[in-house]
């Protein structure tokens, strides 16, 4: 058998293993040519094997060199190559049309990890004692700065009583769910009493998931963790975050009437966002009519709410929402973004910035708030915010005490006119001096924002 029938039966194996593995048309055209042009230098060199296996060889690196490169396979017959950026535009679409481009945590939202020996203390006593906190459930980025004491020194945690694993399932939250979670801990209000006496706090919130299974929903385990925590730690100040009790008054009694300090109920989102957010036994109607029974329950009781932004709001939805909490008499309303914590939680729409947060602080003060938190970390257990509470509790304590020491020393003939006026002298002393409190605090959280979007513009991510 002569050299061109070596090369033609060659050729033939090559394009039938070429068919065989599918290889693209561009290599297999490109494999063809190379093929093809092997049998004519070989049947012309016939004499000279070596000198043609050193021609082909060259001919076949030359042609490699100028082929087809990696744009040609993906690049669906495109004549000219592919970009960078079409290539990646075009691996996007092949993965089924998904945006694949990472966002960016903003710099506004990046906090330190959790460290310090307050933290371990706390992390510690959590762990012996069999005890949960939402910060830690939750995720919360504020949890450095709460346990370790803060720039204002107003050491703070948030115990969730209760269990770790709640009956409902809302979209935004990252606690465990059941339909049926473990029984309740008969020994968890002397527990938590003991472990806060023994971290010397100064605020704490004491939050739970919610007991749709239980008869009561937990509202009597809610008010005795609250009386053991008023008897071993007296000065201690206590807000409670508590479930809806499905909006029934005779639970909601108890624990207002437990010796709190604050009574905190979440409205979460704007009412047209409530069925994608909330399960679906929460109702906003529902929160509503909590906030404002805990008023008239208990008229002197500080009520706190708290509003998640991100979720697709509009601003007209979050100011009728700020306007309705204010209208159930509601004290204190906190405004902060919502982070996804895992990617099975709902999605968020938008980023809101600094300025939109600061936006709402001052919508929040001209409608009558006595306080607005509103920052892109704040949440509803918020550090500055628990400070400022604080404040207003001790000034109220201190007012009180004023008007009982004149009383007593020797102005018992006061008139009931002149008790009046000194009350509220002394009222409106506390209010404005509470104002100045959330000003110099709201000044505070800006600058540290304003320091970390500068740090972002210096440093490249």
């Amino acid at each position: 058998m002569n050299a061109l029938s070596l090369g033609r039966t060659a050729a033939a194996k090559q394009q039938k293993l070429l068919a065989a593995w599918r290889i693209p048309g561009a290599l297999r055209a490109f494999a063809s040519e190379t093929s093809s042009s092997s049998p004519s230098d070989s049947n012309s060199n016939s004499n000279s094997k070596s000198k043609g296996q050193t021609r082909s060889k060259t001919e076949f690196a030359s042609r490699l060199k100028n082929g087809p490169g990696f744009a040609d396979f993906v690049g669906g017959g495109l004549k000219d190559p592919l970009t960078t950026a079409e290539l990646l535009a075009k691996v996007g679409t092949a993965a089924g049309g998904r945006d694949r481009a990472r966002v960016r945590l903003p710099q506004w939202l990046k906090t330190e990890i959790p460290t310090g020996g307050n933290v371990t203390k706390i992390r510690k006593t959590l762990r012996d004692l069999k005890l949960h906190t939402v910060c830690e459930e939750a995720r919360c980025p504020n949890m450095s700065e709460c346990w370790g004491g803060g720039k204002h020194g107003t050491a703070t945690a948030t115990i969730m009583i209760m269990g770790d694993t709640c009956t409902r399932g809302c979209r935004f939250c990252s606690v465990k769910t059941s339909r049926a979670p473990a029984p309740l801990d008969p020994m968890e209000p002397e527990n938590v009493a003991t472990a806060l006496a023994a971290w010397a706090l100064d605020y704490v919130v004491l939050t739970s998931v919610d007991r749709d299974d239980l008869q009561d929903f937990g509202s009597a385990h809610f008010a005795q963790t609250v009386r053991s925590i008023r008897e071993r730690a007296p000065q201690m100040m206590i807000e409670c975050l508590t479930p809806d009790f499905l909006g029934r008054a005779d639970l909601i009694e108890p624990v207002a009437l437990s010796g709190l300090d604050v009574y905190a109920h979440n409205i979460e989102s704007v009412e047209r966002l409530q069925g994608a957010v909330r399960d679906h036994r929460a109702k906003y109607a529902q929160s509503m009519f909590v906030l404002e029974h805990v008023k008239k329950t208990k008229p002197t009781l500080l009520t706190k709410s708290s509003i998640m932004l991100g979720f697709g709001e509009t601003d007209q939805e979050v100011l009728q929402t700020m306007r309705d909490l204010r209208t159930a008499g509601v004290d204190i309303v906190t405004l902060g973004q919502y982070m996804r914590p895992t990617k099975r939680h709902m999605k968020v729409h938008e980023y809101v910035t600094p300025d939109k947060f600061a936006h709402w602080e001052s919508v929040g003060n001209q409608l009558g708030f006595l306080y607005t938190a509103s920052g892109p970390l704040v949440r509803s257990s918020y550090k500055a915010g628990e400070f400022f509470i604080k404040e207003i509790l001790q000034k109220r304590s201190d007012a009180a005490a004023a008007i009982a020491a004149t009383k007593a020393s020797g102005s018992s003939s006061l008139a009931a006119g002149s008790e009046n006026q000194l009350q509220s002298a002394s009222s409106s002393a506390t209010t404005a001096s509470m104002r100045d409190i959330a000003a110099t605090i709201a000044t505070e959280e800006r600058k540290k924002i304003e320091a970390s979007s500068s740090f972002s513009e210096r440093t490249p991510l």
